[in-house]
């Protein structure tokens, strides 16, 4: 199996900031939980304090299928929804 890498932008809007990445951090707890997990960091842009970037690695399609389908991510993407403009880029080490 191949690692993947997902990098994940939701920019928000300020007065949302906090109860958004609360709803983000809870995610990230959960997934670094999960079988499969490499890597779930949650960062914020130095520039823009309302773009926060998730950095995640996973071991296989199949364990990022898993995280999709876990309640904990379906609770993020519902906290969300409509509040965050999000960009998601998953790709794979070229060697």
């Amino acid at each position: 199996m191949q690692k993947l890498s997902i990098v994940a932008k939701l920019v928000v809007n300020s007065e949302l900031k906090y109860s958004i990445l609360e709803s983000i951090l809870k995610c990230a707890e959960q997934s670094k939980k999960e079988e499969g997990n490499i890597r779930y960091d949650v960062t914020e842009d130095i520039s823009n304090p309302n773009i926060f970037i998730i950095i995640e690695e996973w071991a296989s399609q199949e364990a990022i299928d898993f995280h999709n389908s876990s309640s904990h991510f379906k609770d993020l993407i519902e906290a969300i929804s409509g509040k965050a403009e999000v960009s998601i880029h998953t790709s794979k080490l070229v060697s």
